[in-house]
């Protein structure tokens, strides 16, 4: 996936492409492969998640850089086990978009809310298993948005999960079309899922999984096909040929676990 960094000022159009579109267009429409629940997890009920001006305190936490202030402040709502949640994804999500809905608002210079974002992103990496968590005969997993587009954080809290529940799943945030065929041409994956927002998405995705299909060195290999514009509409997702269309994630691990034994059988 993209390493998030801070542009000097020569890069400012590239910045702006990488950081802050998907930052206000994907973000603040969650920008997964299904939308996060707010489950409460057993330490917490609902009304103990933060409210708007404890928000506020988060996104000032974030866009000073504190990286560390950023994971102990959410120390309270965290799992027991550590693991991110639906609760933490739908926490985590909410603050980028109060990240996108500022710059938007002019309340944040761009400045604040790229370092904003960079900090998100450690703050997420402290979340991610480490390698020799993972099994030893993992099932693998891509996940990249369309071609033409650019997803990051959504897609790296997904990928993040999948790692949690012992996949071996990698995150990209942009790929061309011939570098996704060649990818699945080469290294075997169990599962691809593409992540979609665009309407004219609709019209390339089924020509495009018949293609995965075609250039994937695993004969059964499951496509699952979400994002914004599927949210509520899993028949769609369906119809254009995938195998899998967007669940709360609960579910997803259920019906891949049905799909795709952890055992290979």
């Amino acid at each position: 996936g993209a390493h998030w960094r801070l542009a000097g000022a020569g890069a400012g159009i590239a910045t702006v492409l990488i950081l802050v579109v998907p930052l206000v267009t994907l973000l603040r429409r969650h920008g997964i492969l299904h939308p996060p629940g707010n489950h409460a997890g057993p330490a917490q009920s609902l009304s103990a998640l933060p409210g708007p001006v404890d928000m506020e305190r988060f996104s000032a936490i974030l866009v000073a850089g504190d990286g560390r202030g950023a994971v102990e402040w959410l120390a309270p709502w965290r799992h027991r086990s550590g693991q991110l949640d639906d609760r933490m994804a739908s926490l985590l999500s909410q603050a980028a978009r109060q990240l996108g809905s500022a710059w938007e608002d002019d309340r944040l210079s761009f400045a604040e809310v790229s370092l904003g974002v960079v900090t998100l992103q450690r703050v997420l990496r402290e979340f991610a298993p480490p390698p020799h968590a993972l099994p030893l005969v993992a099932r693998r997993m891509l996940l990249a948005p369309m071609p033409g587009e650019v997803h990051c954080f959504g897609l790296k809290m997904l990928g993040i999960r999948f790692q949690q529940a012992g996949w071996d799943c990698q995150t990209e945030s942009q790929l061309s079309e011939e570098a996704l065929l060649c990818r699945v041409g080469e290294q075997r994956y169990d599962v691809v899922g593409l992540s979609t927002q665009c309407a004219e998405d609709e019209d390339r995705a089924a020509g495009l999984i018949i293609r995965i299909r075609q250039a994937s060195c695993e004969p059964r290999g499951r496509v699952l096909l979400g994002g914004a514009r599927f949210a509520g509409r899993p028949g769609v997702a369906l119809a254009l040929g995938a195998d899998l269309a967007p669940l709360p994630f609960a579910e997803l691990l259920e019906a891949l676990d049905r799909l795709i034994p952890a055992d290979g059988a």
